[in-house]
């Protein structure tokens, strides 16, 4: 079934997603591991700031702007005493993207994982409060008016079929879904050894709009990952690449990598059959159009 988010990609062959929410709260003045970065949505004296960071990526020229909802399920927000704030605080965040976006961009419902480990692999997360968790996002975030769902930095492929399951459930919205990988002797890898290609098929099969790869390498690995991934489906493909591995100096973490250096692969990665390009850990709205000059977007 057409939607708003296949249209765009037929009409335009390649779209740019958004650079690093968490990265610019940071910048913003989020201080990571004592603020909850999502509680901002809902907080009258910084919900100004999320708004300012998704116009930053708009000016940049992304074509798709993610809300600031990545941690904001149940599990995640019961440590900071908000669980009972699911739907209020996905509802707002949908609703400040909108406000950045305007008519002309599209606003993807971000959906991280929950940061449990299900119980097939000992822990004590069941499939059923992970549906149950997801779905709570899905509906606020919904509810706000986003166009898409951005499932992103599942290394447990199981946990993200939860989440896309949820989704199916609710909408009939399209779904990017995004796995992050690491180097392995056996070559890219999900914590659970699961490959770039098996991912892909797998999603594909679930039904799944857009297989995907975001978070954990820079974007010379990105490249490959996100290119077994599109030799391995008919799905279209996105990457959002770290900006480098991060680095420790004088107490404070560094990304190396430049937004030249992801400019200059941008050209591969479309090559390499990647539809869609933005920026995760590190990466800044200037790495979104240094990419958009290079591909004369």
């Amino acid at each position: 079934m057409p939607n708003k988010l296949t249209e765009r990609l037929s009409a335009r062959g390649f779209l740019l997603l958004d650079s690093a929410m968490g990265t610019m709260l940071q910048q913003a003045g989020l201080v990571s591991g004592v603020e909850c970065g999502e509680l901002w949505n809902v907080d009258p004296g910084k919900r100004e700031k999320v708004i300012a960071i998704h116009r930053a990526n708009v000016l940049a020229g992304s074509d798709i702007v993610i809300t600031n909802t990545f941690g904001a399920n149940p599990v995640k927000l019961a440590h900071y005493g908000s669980a009972d704030r699911v739907e209020e605080i996905n509802r707002e965040g949908a609703a400040l993207a909108r406000e950045a976006a305007g008519d002309g961009v599209l606003v993807a419902g971000d959906i991280g994982p929950t940061g449990e480990i299900l119980e097939q692999w000992g822990g004590t997360l069941s499939a059923g409060q992970a549906g149950l968790a997801y779905e709570r996002q899905v509906r606020g975030l919904a509810e706000g008016g986003v166009d898409l769902f951005a499932l992103e930095t599942f290394m447990d492929l199981e946990e993200l079929l939860l989440a896309l399951e949820a989704v199916r459930r609710l909408t009939s919205l399209p779904v990017l879904a995004s796995m992050t990988f690491s180097k392995t002797p056996q070559g890219l890898r999900t914590m659970w050894g699961v490959s770039p290609q098996a991912a892909a098929r797998r999603l594909e099969e679930a039904g799944a709009d857009v297989a995907g790869s975001n978070c954990g390498m820079g974007s010379r690995d990105m490249l490959t990952a996100t290119g077994e991934m599109a030799a391995a489906t008919s799905l279209p493909v996105a990457a959002q690449p770290n900006a480098g591995v991060p680095e420790v100096s004088d107490g404070k973490t560094i990304f190396p990598e430049t937004p030249e250096k992801m400019a200059e692969l941008a050209g591969e990665f479309r090559a390499a059959g990647v539809k869609l390009l933005g920026g995760c850990c590190g990466t800044t709205p200037e790495f979104i159009a240094g990419a958009k000059k290079n591909l004369g977007l």
